[in-house]
Parts: structure tokens; C-alpha cells; sequence
């Protein structure tokens, strides 16, 4: 799931313009909807790239005038992996946070198109808990001759901020524009030096 979430995401941006000629021609839905709920679910790198992380949100964003959007998210994160120092020698990390999200989206085409593409900017604080290592690797014991593992461990909790960035698309799948199918690209950063960049696939519903 975690390559094919970011390359069907990847895709839904890439044919974003094709798309949004296409919206141009395609009248004004009947019924105006402002708000949408969204549920969002896709991974992260985290890290520099050391091992993927689910993240799964609930978002509503209100529009504001024609082309803005605000994007409050309840968003989860979690993801573990084993260390793999050789010989038999592991050692468990994990991240797992729970995040309140706020982005302003800017929607250059107008919001409550066939096709939104925004671009998303904000912040956002929460609690997040991070297991690893710090440093390390295997030493021969001077008297026994033995391999040893030494490491320094990683274990960092509380809570934390950051800003967050991000490119978006939503497709309507129906004429009236209450269904909406898309696809973010993200990238996160917080006090704690925790990068997150990654992809998610969206669902929304026009309220």
C-alpha cells in the first residue's frame, strides 16, 4: 500500500491540468456546497527516509470567498521498523503522533469546480512518541572476542509543532459535486527535527 497510495496520488497531480481544462467547460453544479469533510489516508517517510509511517486524518474544510480553503485535520500517525545492525542484532523504532492540523489552501481555479487543485500551507502542534537509535554499531569484545551490539538508544515523547506544506487535487465523481476522489502531496516538519514527507489518497463528501 505504501508505493501505491503515493503513485496514485502522484498521478491525480500530474493530470491535474488536463483535468482542469476540462472543468472549465463544465457548468456550475446546481447545489452549492462550501464544506468539505475529507478522510485522508497514505504514508510518510519519516525521518530522512528511514521507514514508512501510516498516516490516516479527518478534515473539514470550509471555503472562504472563491478561491480559499481552511483545512482543520484530527490526523494519526504510526510506523515501526527493526534496526538491522547484522548478525542477528536488532533493535525495534517506532513513531507514532496525533496531530491537530490547520492549512489555508489557495485554489488558483476557484473552489467548487469539477476540479480543485490547491495549495496548502499552516501548522500544527500535538503529542508524538519516537523510539530508535541515536548511534551505534557492533564491537569485538577485547576477551572474549565476541561481536557485542553498543548503541546509544532514542526515546523522545511530548509534545510538539511544526509547518506543514502541500500540493492538492479533488475530483468530483458525480454531477452534483458531493463525492470528491484525490490525492496530497505533503511535507511536514517539527520541533523535534521529526520530516514527514508524503502522499496521501483523499475521499470527501460536499456539506
Amino acid at each position: 500500500m505504501r508505493h501505491f497510495l503515493p503513485s496514485l496520488s502522484l498521478t491525480l497531480l500530474l493530470a491535474a491540468p488536463a483535468l482542469l481544462a476540462q472543468a472549465q467547460s463544465t457548468p456550475e453544479a446546481a447545489t452549492h456546497r462550501p464544506a468539505l469533510l475529507r478522510l485522508g489516508l497514505g504514508s510518510c517517510l519519516n525521518g530522512s527516509g528511514d521507514y514508512s509511517v501510516v498516516k490516516l486524518s479527518g478534515e473539514y474544510a470550509p471555503q472562504f470567498g472563491r478561491h480559499l480553503r481552511l483545512g482543520s485535520r484530527l490526523a494519526i500517525i504510526s510506523g515501526s521498523r527493526n534496526y538491522d545492525f547484522g548478525y542477528g542484532y536488532v533493535v525495534p523504532e517506532s513513531y507514532r503522533a496525533v496531530n491537530l492540523e490547520q492549512e489555508v489552501y489557495w485554489l488558483p481555479f476557484g473552489v467548487n469546480k469539477a476540479v480543485e487543485f490547491g495549495v496548502g500551507v499552516g501548522a500544527f502542534g500535538g503529542y508524538s512518541s519516537q523510539r530508535g537509535v541515536k548511534s551505534g554499531g557492533l564491537r569485538r569484545n577485547e576477551t572474549t572476542g565476541n561481536l557485542e551490539l553498543d548503541y546509544r538508544p532514542l526515546h523522545e515523547r511530548g509534545l510538539n509543532g511544526g509547518y506543514i506544506a502541500s500540493l492538492n487535487i479533488d475530483v468530483a465523481i458525480d454531477q452534483a459535486r458531493n463525492w470528491r476522489v484525490g490525492g496530497k502531496l505533503s511535507l511536514q516538519n517539527d520541533t523535534q527535527a521529526n520530516i514527514l514527507p508524503g502522499a496521501q489518497f483523499q475521499f470527501s463528501r460536499a456539506w
